[in-house]
């Protein structure tokens, strides 16, 4: 039988049953076992989309597909759109939406067409090794499909009978996440930016309130309020607004009084833009990068400002649930990281003075010199 299509074999077993074989010289032949012709005589999609796969296979383009035949509501495909709809994932704000959305449209990219139910643990650590020369994102990956699969199992009926993402550790092993601000860099972005100007503004807010960049984007005078005769700020942090909702207080400090005295703002938001215009929280995060690289802060941003005010209130004596409460946090180990930074840092200045003194009563001679009084008696004792 003449081959209809390239690199197409046929190659019938001894007792005359149809065989076709993709074949490449110097590779090895790939079976296409779908039905060759419908009834009409015509070549069925089942065995081109898998005379498709095996070349790409032989190429080295791809790994060879899942069977055709496999039904949609089996595939990765299927489940992400699931998820899409799903009021979990709406109960998302936008930008989250969309973060999520785009690591899982580029894994559905190559891996959508894949059974989910018969991805395992060590698909998973495949996955991600894969993807090892941008740590960040293959861990952001397992995090993203760990959240996915645990929403897949929680659903009634369940969508998956186990998560394969459980136990995956994290290949990043960069510490610490965003740089801390340290006294002496605050110092300088002050030094460089004066009371009046916008960025002075932005930093007076971030660190007296331990905002973040989403909030200090929009809190202004609409929040303010008084409390024995002081001014204060109430807001809902932005960050988990939607499914997790959490109130956030704080009072005004005199450094940020001033700035907002002294610095032009607007009705909605204290900081504005040179059109008087509020900030977007992207366009607000990208101008305060811009400012600190402009005062030569070149490693600091908004998040590690935040970083900062956490651990000057921890270094006051703030407590974990003091700290919880200003920073709207809910989880106490958080709190506790940053009085261990600031207590680290008490006891590094500790050290340093206890060296000094040491380093002091060592070049203090063990006898007083003796005064010309006392030589002249000792003389005339004898």
């Amino acid at each position: 039988m003449k081959p209809v299509l390239r690199y197409l074999v046929f190659d019938p077993d001894p007792r005359g049953n149809e065989r076709y074989y993709v074949r490449m010289k110097g590779r090895r032949k790939i079976r296409i076992r779908e039905p060759f012709r419908d009834a009409d005589g015509a070549i069925t999609d089942e065995f081109m989309a898998a005379y498709r796969a095996a070349i790409a296979a032989l190429k080295g383009e791809t790994a060879a597909a899942a069977k055709p035949n496999l039904p949609r509501e089996e595939t990765f495909e299927w489940l992400f759109d699931r998820y899409y709809r799903s009021a979990t994932f709406k109960g998302f704000d936008k930008a989250t939406q969309k973060d999520k959305a785009s690591v899982l449209d580029r894994f559905a990219a190559t891996a959508g067409h894949l059974p989910y139910r018969k991805f395992r643990h060590e698909d998973m650590v495949k996955s991600q090794l894969k993807r090892a020369a941008t740590p960040g994102a293959a861990d952001k990956l397992v995090k993203v499909l760990r959240a996915l699969f645990n929403w897949a199992m929680m659903q009634k009926p369940a969508l998956a009978a186990f998560n394969p993402a459980v136990g995956v550790e994290a290949i990043n092993r960069r510490k610490g996440g965003f740089h801390t601000w340290t006294p002496a860099e605050i110092d300088s972005f002050r030094a460089h930016w004066s009371m009046g100007s916008t960025p002075r503004l932005a930093m007076e807010l971030m660190i007296a309130i331990g905002a973040r960049r989403s909030d200090a984007a929009q809190i202004g005078p609409k929040d303010e309020f008084i409390r024995d005769g002081q001014r204060w700020v109430r807001f809902t942090a932005y960050k988990g607004r939607n499914r997790f909702p959490v109130e956030m207080e704080a009072r005004l400090t005199p450094e940020l009084m001033e700035a907002i005295e002294k610095t032009p703002i607007g009705h909605h938001s204290y900081v504005i833009s040179s059109r008087s215009a509020a900030y977007t929280i992207e366009s607000f995060g990208n101008a305060f990068s811009r400012w600190c690289k402009e005062a030569g802060l070149e490693k600091c941003s908004a998040h590690g400002l935040r970083k900062a005010a956490s651990v000057a209130y921890a270094e006051s004596g703030g407590t974990a649930p003091e700290l919880m409460a200003l920073f709207g946090w809910s989880n106490l180990k958080t709190a506790q990281i940053y009085i261990e930074q600031a207590e680290k840092r008490k006891m590094r200045a500790n050290a340093f003075e206890r060296r000094a003194e040491y380093k002091k009563r060592q070049s203090v001679p063990l006898s007083l010199p003796k005064s010309a009084d006392e030589t002249e008696k000792e003389k005339n004792d004898e």
